[in-house]
């Protein structure tokens, strides 16, 4: 709770992919509001229950590749736990970039790259993880500056691949929406 006690009373973040609204549920005591965005029903009505109480957390459904939030509007955004679901990840940064205000920051989690192939089928996993300057690389096309990222220490107890966690600040522009050629693509699955 230290690290949230950072974070600005005032300041309306959005917590993308927001899934059982977990954090949502976490940062709202410490922000002014909090929107929480995710595309499942069935996970967005867990994260209504989770957060019923909370007058501050809205919850919305809606695409990450197309967020229900205007343009430059928010302070902040979470990822937590979501790209590697998505088959365009970039374009959901490139969401991310448009909704915050210049400046704004976001704080991302997810997997390193792992060889855990069965995560696809049994968890929906699209991308085995994200290396350091794909993620990079990712924010900066997006409009992202002084991006940071930092593995996390393995959790004894866990048993899934490590994560990484990366700070990212909105720059005064962002690109206008484009598609790059060459992009990666998720390996098939069958």
């Amino acid at each position: 709770s230290a690290l949230l006690g950072l974070l600005d009373p005032e300041w309306k973040v959005g917590d993308l992919g927001c899934g059982t609204g977990q954090v949502a549920e976490v940062l709202s005591p410490w922000v002014r509001k909090v929107i929480a965005v995710d595309e499942s029903a069935a996970m967005l009505q867990a994260a209504k229950r989770r957060v019923r109480r909370l007058a501050n957390v809205e919850v919305r459904r809606g695409a990450l590749e197309a967020l229900p939030i205007p343009d430059a509007s928010l302070d902040a955004l979470t990822c937590v736990l979501v790209l590697h679901h998505l088959p365009a990840p970039e374009l959901a940064l490139a969401e991310a970039a448009r909704v915050l205000r210049p400046g704004g920051r976001l704080l991302l989690a997810d997997m390193m790259p792992h060889d855990r192939d069965t995560y696809r089928h049994q968890m929906g996993h699209v991308w085995l993880g994200f290396s350091e300057p794909e993620i990079t690389r990712y924010l900066t096309e997006a409009g992202f500056e002084s991006t940071r990222l930092q593995p996390l220490p393995p959790d004894p107890t866990a048993q899934g691949p490590t994560l990484f966690a990366a700070a990212a600040r909105r720059g005064t522009t962002i690109p206008h929406a484009r598609l790059r050629t060459g992009a990666r693509q998720p390996p098939h699955i069958s």
